[in-house]
């Protein structure tokens, strides 16, 4: 069970909304050690990552699972090739100076945006709260569980969604064919009111699009495409993450 979250958290994506790939790793930290580490990865990030042409990294807090309180930490590019070289030796020697007695670094992964199946609403601005949702994909069913996820896009645009949905598939270190999706929210007050008011009339708008009953037909589709359904909350740190 510990294996699949961190595969989990090892997906969610990054708060800087051009990226087209990310590398992600697990943070594991003793609860006596969150404290200190944050604090080492805030300078860290602000001596190396806050300028204009720098490394971009971000860093959340996970807030569910059985890593709760431990942290993700993403580093992201626009394609797999900007990770041949974008972090120096100084700034690697730097990171374990400061964290490497703090820390344990689990399950290294990189993920691709799926452009067709991520919502990006006109005048989207960061928000902090994540709902993260991670699918095992079954052979041979990919197009039931890729058919509900585009068209969604597209009924969520319908509908006056707000918040920015990204999904990404998983390009390398995962046993099998794993898909995240992941909600943006204020908080989690603002996604229990957002799935309870909002989440309908999208739903409405789904099936004006695609025909009577076919949100729940798809919806159906997908639970059968999927072997492992996982979710869990995580919080984006701002001070711990390049502007």
């Amino acid at each position: 069970m510990k294996k699949i979250f961190l595969l989990i958290v090892s997906i969610l994506i990054s708060n800087i909304s051009l990226a087209q790939v990310i590398q992600a790793r697990v943070l594991d930290i003793e609860p006596t050690n969150l404290k200190k580490m944050k604090a080492a990865v805030a300078a860290k990030t602000k001596l190396y990552n806050s300028k204009e042409g720098s490394t971009r990294f971000s860093t959340f807090e996970i807030l569910s699972g059985p890593n709760s309180n431990s942290l993700w930490r993403v580093q992201h590019g626009n394609e797999i090739g900007n990770f041949d070289s974008s972090v120096s030796k100084k700034e690697l020697d730097y990171w374990w100076k400061m964290t490497g007695e703090l820390h344990t670094p689990l399950a290294n992964r990189f993920w691709s945006l799926n452009k067709d199946a991520t919502y990006i609403p006109e005048g989207y601005k960061r928000l902090n709260h994540r709902r993260v949702l991670i699918y095992k994909l079954v052979p041979g069913k990919e197009k039931d569980f890729w058919r509900y996820r585009t068209r969604l896009v597209k009924a969520l645009k319908e509908g006056g969604w707000k918040n920015r949905v990204g999904v990404m598939s998983c390009m390398s270190g995962c046993n099998g064919n794993w898909v995240m999706v992941r909600y943006h929210h204020k908080d989690l007050a603002s996604m229990q009111e957002e799935n309870s008011k909002m989440f309908p009339k999208v739903v409405e708008k789904y099936e004006e699009l695609y025909g009577k009953g076919s949100y729940e037909d798809d919806s159906n589709n997908v639970q059968l495409s999927v072997s492992e359904n996982i979710s869990h909350y995580q919080k984006l740190l701002p001070e711990l993450s390049s502007p």
